[in-house]
């Protein structure tokens, strides 16, 4: 048996996952070091990109096989619609603030201001179709995770509040805003590591 039939699911597409992270890593440290003519806004979607890859290996790697428990028709379900949604996401976030920037009329703005929005929803009902179509064990493990993190990341924006109404940190509101959609799916990953450890 190879080295790569010898591995679970889980730690192959960890390995994935981190190969294409050190990949963008490096891509986005060269662009930076050479100077091409690539906007911060771009170089930083690059750069957190890869450190969501690895971020994800990470998780991957310690999480425990769950190939044999999640249909195979339902993980290609999953597939075929979070790839392209996420996939459309990028792509969008590279240009949404330079036309974000060209369009004057306060409808049109506010059309292009929710196009992020509107993607992410389109994520997120590939998700919630998944979690629907598997079996309650896996329910338990994701509406758990995400209950907690849900609980957690609300308790520290309003931690975060507080620190800031006594005048310790000043973080502008619109990077707070921005922040709490990623931090929720970070959080989220984190504790559905152990949720999933505790009952697989």
């Amino acid at each position: 048996m190879s080295t790569a039939e010898a591995l679970p699911t889980c730690r192959r597409k960890a390995l994935f996952a981190a190969g294409i992270g050190l990949v963008q890593l490096v891509l986005a440290a060269l662009a930076h070091v050479a100077r091409l003519p690539i906007s911060d806004t771009n170089l930083g979607l690059l750069t957190g990109l890869a450190v969501g890859l690895l971020f994800a290996a990470l998780l991957l790697w310690f999480s425990p096989d769950t190939s044999d428990t999640v249909p195979r028709q339902l993980m290609s379900r999953y597939r075929r619609e979070f790839i392209p949604a996420m996939a459309v996401y990028v792509v969008v976030m590279m240009f949404w603030k330079p036309l974000l920037g060209l369009v004057q009329a306060p409808w049109l703005r506010l059309l292009v201001a929710l196009l992020p929005a509107l993607l992410v929803l389109w994520i997120m009902r590939a998700f919630v179709r998944f979690v629907r179509g598997s079996d309650e064990l896996q329910r338990r493990i994701e509406l758990e995770s995400g209950a907690i993190a849900g609980l957690l990341v609300s308790a520290a924006y309003m931690a975060a509040g507080f620190i800031q109404t006594a005048g310790l940190i000043d973080v502008p509101a619109k990077v707070a805003m921005l922040w709490v959609f990623p931090s929720l799916c970070f959080t989220y990953g984190s504790i559905k590591l152990f949720i999933a450890r505790r009952y697989l």
